[in-house]
């Protein structure tokens, strides 16, 4: 095979992952906060269903009609917004350690048309945890959004310990 045949070929190929690109610029938001407890309680609090549900303040949703359901690598939220409709938001775990999280997620509403990826580091230990979340791959559009539901998010689980 010639030279000439390859570079015609990852040429091709370079093309079509740009095809492949959203057409809208992405972004990423952080939110940190200090909780009263140690790694170990704060990793369960991320992690448990119904432990989420009690941190967990999605923007426009009806207090008390949040729900997660977990498996083993991957978990769902769902909840019912103020304008009555239901939504639901997938991810899947790519990292789950005990000073480390990292996940897809993936909202079921038109607007968010790409799975965005959320990172969660847990650092201290001895009765102070610092929890930093890092949420990359967002829309402009999407990007307040989140940036709220992760302030209020992580203000709820401060105060839950």
């Amino acid at each position: 095979m010639s030279t000439n045949a390859l570079a015609g070929s990852s040429m091709r190929t370079i093309r079509e992952w740009k095809k492949c690109l959203p057409t809208e610029r992405l972004f990423s938001i952080s939110a940190m906060t200090s909780v009263n407890a140690d790694r170990n309680r704060i990793y369960q609090a991320l992690t448990v269903p119904e432990y989420i549900e009690a941190w967990l303040s999605v923007p426009s949703a009806i207090a008390g009609r949040t729900g997660v359901m977990a498996g083993e690598t991957s978990f769902s939220i769902g909840y019912w917004c103020t304008q009555h409709v239901q939504r639901r938001i997938f991810c899947s775990y790519q990292v789950r350690r005990r000073s480390k999280l990292v996940f897809t997620w993936q909202h079921s509403t038109p607007t968010e048309a790409t799975a965005s990826m959320v990172k969660i580091r847990l650092l201290g230990d001895f009765g102070r945890t610092t929890v930093h979340v890092t949420h990359v791959g967002l829309t402009l559009s999407d990007q307040q959004w989140h940036q709220s539901l992760w302030a209020l998010s992580l203000l709820k689980l401060s105060k839950l310990f």
